[in-house]
């Protein structure tokens, strides 16, 4: 049996409380020294990041929706955008999980619905990053 390593993918904003509700108490202090970064964020810290390997999707997933929409958009995957337009996090649909909006490269913004877009034919387009 041939097992598919998919990494964790993606990162999503998560729903900011509104106006009413806090998360956190006016006593409570965030210490950023204590806090561990996520593993995209250290990904992020080296220069120019390469995978060491590369393979095709064979059945759809969670993660493979993401990937698929990271290179409808020009992207190799979460990394490469979070690198070229130097954001944090990548805004994605609460219900699930999936990738909301992207920008390309010429500043043009793809926005995907919050049901699944790759279609079974499409599921072996798409290519897995292994870093």
């Amino acid at each position: 049996m041939v097992t598919q390593e998919v990494p964790d993918l993606p990162t999503c904003l998560e729903e900011k409380p509104s106006l009413g509700e806090s998360s956190t108490s006016s006593k409570e202090i965030l210490n950023t020294n204590d806090m561990k970064m996520p593993e995209v964020s250290k990904v992020m810290t080296k220069a120019d990041i390469k995978p060491k390997s590369v393979h095709r999707a064979k059945i759809w997933s969670n993660d493979v929706e993401n990937l698929y929409r990271f290179q409808q958009a020009g992207y190799r995957d979460e990394v490469e955008y979070k690198q070229v337009k130097q954001v944090d996090e990548v805004e994605c649909w609460p219900e699930t999980g999936f990738v909301k909006k992207l920008q390309r490269r010429d500043n043009t913004f793809y926005y995907y619905n919050r049901q699944r877009e790759c279609e079974d034919k499409d599921v072996r387009k798409v290519k897995i990053y292994v870093y």
